[in-house]
C-alpha cells in the first residue's frame, strides 16, 4: 500500500502532518462481486494455523509470507498475536523476537510480551488510536518532537548493546500506560562493529551486512513513513536535542557520559 504524499512542517509549526500513515487493523481487499464461502473461510482458517501455528478461535489481520498477525485473548485479556511460518525467515523472525526480550524485556521502552508460545507470542492489544503514526495526528509540535528524541534514544540503546532495530518506524510504536513502547522485533540484528552511532544502520541504513530485507531507517526523508515525514521531526532536529539532554545528563552521570559518547561516535 502506498502511502499519499505527505507534508513535512516547519519547526515553527504547531499541527501535526497529513499523513495517512501505515495500513491500521484488518487488511481486507475483497475481489469486487466475490462472496467467501463458509467453506472457502473454514479451509483459509485450517490453513493459516497449518502454516503459522495460530489459535483456531482467532482473529486474522494481517500476514506475510513468513508471519500472521491475528487478534486473540490471553488469560482473558484482549492482546495481539505474532505467529511465525515454518521457514528460514519464519524461524529467524522469532528467535530475533526472543533475542530482543532477552535483550530489552526489562526496558520501559519495548512493548511487554504477554506469552510466549512454541512459534510466536502475544503482547497487549491497544486501540488503533494509540500506534504514533495516528496518536501524532493531535500531538503539538514539543509532543512530536519527544517522540522523535524518544525514538533515537531508543536505537542508542540498541546500538550500545551491539544491534540494530531494523525497522523502528512510527506505525511500529505504541503508547502504553502513558508511555511509548516499540514493536516489531523481527529484523534484529547484530550491527557491524566500528560504524559511528549517527552513520549506523538504524540511522542512515549504513550497515553492509547481507540481510534477508532491507533496512528501514527511522528518520529516511526519502520513506513516507519515517519520523522525518509522519511526525515532521528531522533527523537533525531529533539529535540536537538528545544530545543537548545528554551533556545535561553526562554533568552528573558516568553513564550518561558514555551514552554521549558513543552518540557523538567517539565510542563504536
Amino acid at each position: 500500500m502506498t502511502a499519499p504524499e505527505p507534508e513535512t512542517l516547519a519547526p515553527e509549526e504547531d499541527t501535526p502532518p497529513a499523513h495517512v500513515g501505515a495500513p491500521v487493523g484488518r487488511d481486507v481487499h475483497p475481489e469486487p462481486g466475490v462472496r467467501r464461502t463458509l467453506t472457502s473461510r473454514v479451509l483459509g482458517r485450517a490453513k493459516l494455523v497449518r502454516i503459522f501455528g495460530c489459535p483456531v478461535r482467532s482473529t486474522f489481520v494481517k500476514s506475510t509470507d513468513y508471519a500472521v498477525t491475528v487478534y486473540t485473548t490471553t488469560d482473558g485479556a484482549p492482546t495481539v498475536g505474532k505467529y511465525f511460518a515454518r521457514s528460514e525467515l519464519g524461524r529467524l523472525g522469532l528467535a530475533a523476537e526472543r533475542l530482543s526480550d532477552d535483550l530489552f524485556g526489562d526496558r520501559p521502552w519495548r512493548m511487554p510480551v504477554a506469552r510466549w508460545h512454541r512459534r510466536g507470542f502475544t503482547v497487549p492489544r491497544l486501540r488503533d488510536e494509540d500506534r504514533l503514526d495516528l496518536a501524532c495526528r493531535t500531538m503539538t509540535r514539543a509532543e512530536r518532537l519527544d517522540a522523535g528524541v524518544w525514538a533515537l534514544d531508543v536505537l542508542l540503546d540498541v546500538y550500545t548493546a551491539g544491534y540494530l532495530h531494523g525497522d523502528l518506524q512510527p506505525h511500529n510504536v505504541w503508547i502504553l500506560d502513558g508511555r511509548l513502547v516499540a514493536t516489531d522485533f523481527e529484523t534484529l540484528a547484530p550491527r557491524t562493529p566500528g560504524i559511528p552511532f549517527l552513520d549506523s544502520g538504524d540511522v542512515t541504513g549504513n550497515d553492509p551486512a547481507p540481510r534477508p530485507r532491507p533496512l528501514d531507517p527511522a528518520f529516511d526523508p526519502d520513506d513516507d513513513w519515517s519520523f522525518h515525514h509522519v511526525l515532521g521531526v528531522s533527523l537533525e532536529d531529533a539529535a540536537a536535542a538528545l544530545r543537548a539532554r545528554l551533556v545535561d545528563e553526562a554533568a552528573t552521570s558516568p553513564a550518561a557520559a558514555r551514552r554521549l559518547a558513543t552518540f557523538d561516535g567517539e565510542r563504536t
